[in-house]
């Protein structure tokens, strides 16, 4: 078993808590509005990717999105109502973030594989939420723009981490965790 180095763990640590302290207001307005307005729920649900799309796209090695959102997770439990429950949240989404890179054995890192797993979060969630929330009991036309909202909240949420990811990149940031491709 290969190491985790502290310089790896510092840097999912840092993106995890700057991510956590987005996450801070997130889930305070998320508590505050999610049973008497789920279509502004649905539009910030997004805020709970990014900083798992940042580090992933930034070290681009297993792990990455998982150790960030535990992370994110552990900074915002003091100051959110959800408590402890926010670290499961931040974890589902970050393992479930890692799944097609697992799929790549970590070696394709296109654009479309951190759309695809987080559109895939945002549907697994949107089905919780539906259930939790009770969006079957709204008009039709509100059950629709409920998942097309949360679903654009993630896809936005992922583009902005992507441009931050691919901005840290070209600064230098991290370039030494990063896996060095397989010699030919």
């Amino acid at each position: 078993m290969k190491r985790v180095s502290t310089q790896y763990l510092l840097t999912c640590a840092a993106i995890g808590a700057a991510g956590g302290i987005l996450l801070i207001p997130a889930n305070n307005v998320a508590a505050a509005v999610a049973a008497a307005l789920p279509l502004l729920y649905a539009a910030i649900v997004g805020a709970w990717v990014i900083a798992s799309v940042i580090a992933l796209d930034v070290i681009r090695r297993p792990g990455a999105s998982l150790l960030t959102s535990l992370f994110a997770g552990l900074v915002v439990t003091p100051f959110t109502p959800y408590g402890a429950r926010s670290i499961i949240t931040c974890v589902l989404f970050g393992a479930l973030l890692e799944l097609p890179f697992l799929a790549t054995l970590y070696r394709r890192w296109h654009p479309a594989l951190f759309f695809a797993a987080t559109l895939g979060i945002g549907a697994v969630y949107s089905v919780f939420a539906y259930r939790t929330f009770a969006i079957d009991t709204f008009p039709i036309g509100a059950q629709i723009a409920f998942f097309a909202i949360l679903l654009a909240s993630i896809a936005a949420f992922t583009a902005v981490g992507l441009v931050i990811g691919s901005r840290l990149r070209a600064a230098g940031i991290a370039t030494a965790l990063r896996r060095r491709p397989a010699a030919a």
